[in-house]
């Protein structure tokens, strides 16, 4: 039996969990009363409103008592953090934390400054020159999408590309887009530190906040090594702990993820990572449809 099974089962009774999940405040389709209506519905126990680089959904729980009566729940204050570590694009799971220490630097690094679009396309579109992938004399137009929409259109109309990608890069767009932003071998690798701060920072301001940070949803960025990547936000002190359980993982892989933090000692979270109704794959409190994450896994946090 694997061990993800093994943990669910021999806890059964214990509440269920959700720690990723987002409102309107990011790319969510739910409000803040939305979702606690929700989550009080199908009976989750502790949840986690995690909205990308935003905390904003914490300030209107902290100034709104009614709530309370809403979802009787526990909510851990929640953030995922779009940033990078050693040349890798990554978000970052805050939990745990005071929100107002947090606000003036959401604002500054995210709110305040915007991703430089333009020159992310320059550099693609340099770095595949320079590493020789064909590509026509094209100008980017945000109207037209994104830079990688303008890149792999134009590359895919030179058969002669095909030699210089995996089967799966040159079939999927997004499986491509992850290369450009995971692997610094890639053709068309661009540094994602260009627009947002960096692992090491985020450390610093959520520890300074008291709270935890952990690596979401691992498997998503397709590493050509995840335990090597593993290794180095561990033994450097970046992370607190991993997301062992998301919508998209496999129960090989969650089983994975719990035996490298009993190994290393390192705590562990899980959530869906719901958006409202944009994903019928990470319905809240269950994912794909049978996702039951228990609340023993926060044993070792300190907070229940």
């Amino acid at each position: 039996m694997l061990l993800a099974n093994k943990i669910q089962q021999k806890n059964r009774g214990n509440k269920m969990i959700d720690l990723h999940m987002h409102t309107k405040y990011s790319d969510g389709t739910w409000s803040v009363e939305e979702i606690l209506r929700k989550a009080q519905k199908i009976g989750l126990n502790t949840i986690s409103i995690t909205d990308h680089d935003s905390v904003a959904a914490h300030r209107e729980l902290s100034e709104n008592d009614d709530y309370k009566s809403i979802f009787t729940g526990k909510i851990i204050p929640g953030v995922e953090f779009s940033t990078s570590y050693d040349g890798v694009a990554v978000h970052m799971l805050a939990y745990d934390f005071d929100y107002t220490k947090l606000e003036d630097f959401l604002e500054k690094e995210y709110n305040q400054k915007k991703p430089d679009i333009d020159l992310e396309f320059k550099m693609m579109y340099d770095n595949c020159i320079k590493n020789g992938v064909k590509l026509d004399k094209i100008e980017f137009d945000i109207n037209n999408g994104w830079p990688v929409n303008h890149i792999y259109k134009n590359l895919k109309e030179h058969f002669e590309n095909k030699k210089l990608f995996s089967k799966e890069e040159w079939n999927d767009e997004h499986k491509f887009f992850y290369s450009c932003i995971t692997n610094k071998e890639f053709p068309a690798y661009i540094d994602f530190g260009m627009h947002y701060p960096r692992a090491e920072e985020i450390r610093k301001v959520v520890t300074e906040a008291g709270g935890k940070l952990f690596l979401a949803h691992v498997y998503r960025y397709h590493l050509q090594d995840t335990k090597g990547f593993l290794d180095k936000l561990t033994k450097n002190k970046i992370i607190d702990g991993i997301e062992v359980y998301h919508s998209s993982f496999t129960n090989e892989q969650s089983e994975k993820l719990i035996k490298y933090c009993t190994d290393n000692n390192i705590l562990m979270s899980g959530g869906t990572d719901c958006h409202g109704d944009k994903y019928i794959d990470r319905q809240l409190g269950i994912g794909k449809g049978n996702m039951k994450i228990e609340d023993n896994i926060l044993n070792d946090w300190g907070i229940l």
